[in-house]
């Protein structure tokens, strides 16, 4: 009785095992995924941070040139990016 108790606690819990990887893996095929590019002359990525519902991202360019690039909240970029050069 014991013997039977044990595989079937074992078969129980290879189905959830197998469940569970199943249902991951599914859920990674399937969740949005957001595509972009911003160019590289932009430079890095000094800091991001979330307004109103939007991220705002900051650049610095190796000649000094500080980017405001906005993301939306539907995903979209704003195409007016702020530029404040340096001298």
């Amino acid at each position: 009785m014991r013997k039977k108790l044990l595989a079937l606690v074992l078969i129980v819990l290879c189905a959830i095992g197998v469940f569970s990887f199943v249902y991951a893996q599914n859920f990674l095929d399937t969740k949005p995924t957001m595509q972009f590019s911003i160019p590289t002359n932009f430079g890095l990525l000094v800091t991001i941070y979330p307004s109103g519902g939007n991220t705002i991202m900051w650049f610095e360019a190796e000649d000094g040139t500080i980017r405001r690039v906005l993301l939306d909240n539907q995903g979209t970029f704003n195409l007016d990016v702020w530029a404040i050069t340096r001298e």
